[in-house]
């Protein structure tokens, strides 16, 4: 495990999971600025300090792995995607490597109040096999969120938290550094979804990907289980003149009808259309699933995935999947834990090269991604409260608008909206 995730915690109200054995790394993500109802996007830069027997990449990598556990205990993360290194050098140190180097680190920062100037990190000095095997068995019980479950060398980072009363570091185990904060430049103010582009053919369309919390549950025990049929009950209660496929859909279909359509003719004539899918989770979805779901996700206008984010696996899987045309604006909501600081530049990459007039990939596109763990109920609310926004074309409303209308415990912000040119 020895590379950068998209990370999540199987805790009792948190979108989360923590069965993989494996780290993806992220790739390049060309999607910029920042909008959010409850975070702001900080600039944190320092130099830092590791040893280490691997590579100097290798090393700092994993070091800054530790910063999103430091920074989620201050309701906060990074986003490793887009750290800028620079004078990176590398000297020995005894049997060691010293590897030292400038870091500029965005942060979405969840905190209410004024904002820091100054940010003390205190990251594992020594990583490689052996330095994290060491800081694992010394500080695992007492640097480590009261909720953390299943530890292991692998994904301490993610539970780290040097600032517990109980965690007492030695300082030879820790680089200990004082960052600079600044406001960045990338916050954005009063963009709006494309309402425009999103109704040009007089129909609002989404597919929305529900996850169990665990594989094979059979139950409204499952919170997944249970947000697909709320979600269901809940948008046919909301629209009009409500046709559904199947057409004899049950109020709480569950396990036995994993996929419903629900199709709507709003007084005005225009329609909504809205796919629901449950599955155990996205990367073992299955045949079925994934045909239905790149049918489905060509005329998509929103595409929304609820549930665990599996380490990264889930939605590195959906972002591979879909069959997208020329030209079209999709909106995308990953919906899990952390997504902010661990969702890859897939989609941007290959919406780029599908538009030749989009070389970042943002111009029919935007992703609505977590800062933190969100609340299991929030996954269905907040997309329901999204469908119900992106309906107000009468009296459009901005994205933090939107967003504030949300749950706040995931502390969402979208990311690809500063070329967006719809007002109302």
């Amino acid at each position: 495990m020895r590379s950068f995730v998209l990370l999540s915690c199987v805790v009792a109200l948190a979108a989360c999971g923590s069965n993989a054995n494996d780290l993806d790394e992220p790739l390049e993500q060309s999607e910029s600025d920042y909008t959010s109802a409850s975070g702001r996007l900080l600039d944190v830069e320092f130099d830092g300090e590791v040893l280490t027997a691997d590579t100097a990449k290798a090393a700092i990598d994993r070091q800054m792995l530790y910063t999103i556990g430091h920074f989620n205990e201050h309701t906060s993360v990074s986003r490793l995607d887009k750290v800028t290194l620079t004078n990176i050098k590398s000297t020995p140190s005894g049997d060691l490597t010293r590897v030292t180097y400038h870091a500029k680190l965005p942060v979405s920062w969840g905190k209410k109040g004024t904002l820091p100037k100054t940010y003390e990190l205190v990251l594992p000095k020594q990583l490689d096999f052996d330095g994290e095997e060491k800081f694992f068995n010394d500080y695992a019980e007492s640097c480590v969120d009261w909720n953390a479950h299943d530890n292991s060398t692998g994904i301490f980072w993610y539970y780290y938290r040097p600032g517990d009363a109980s965690c007492k570091l030695k300082a030879a185990d820790v680089l200990r550094v004082t960052a600079s904060v600044a406001l960045s430049p990338e916050n954005s103010k009063n963009k709006y979804p494309e309402y425009d582009r999103i109704w040009d053919d007089g129909a609002l369309k989404a597919v929305v990907i529900f996850g169990k919390v665990e594989d094979g549950t059979k139950t409204e025990s499952d919170r997944g289980i249970w947000s697909y049929n709320h979600f269901l009950s809940t948008m046919r209660k909301d629209l009009p003149n409500v046709k559904t496929t199947p057409a004899s859909l049950p109020e709480r279909p569950g396990i036995a009808v994993p996929e419903a359509t629900i199709d709507s003719t709003l007084p005005n004539g225009t329609k909504v259309s809205i796919t629901a899918f449950l599955v155990d989770n996205v990367r073992e979805g299955g045949a079925e699933f994934e045909t239905r779901y790149n049918a489905l996700s060509t005329d998509a206008d929103l595409i929304v995935y609820n549930g665990h984010a599996g380490l990264g696996q889930n939605v590195r899987k959906l972002a591979t999947m879909g069959t997208f045309k020329k030209a079209k604006y999709q909106m995308f909501y990953m919906n899990g834990c952390d997504t902010f600081a661990y969702v890859d530049g897939s989609l941007a990459q290959s919406r780029g090269l599908l538009n030749k007039d989009d070389k970042d990939g943002t111009k029919y596109m935007e992703i609505l991604t977590n800062s933190m763990p969100p609340n299991w109920d929030s996954l269905p609310n907040n997309t329901i409260s999204l469908l119900r926004d992106l309906q107000k074309v009468d009296a459009p409303l901005t994205y933090k608008k939107i967003l504030g209308n949300f749950d706040q415990s995931g502390i969402v912000v979208v990311t690809g909206e500063e070329d967006n040119t719809f007002k109302p």
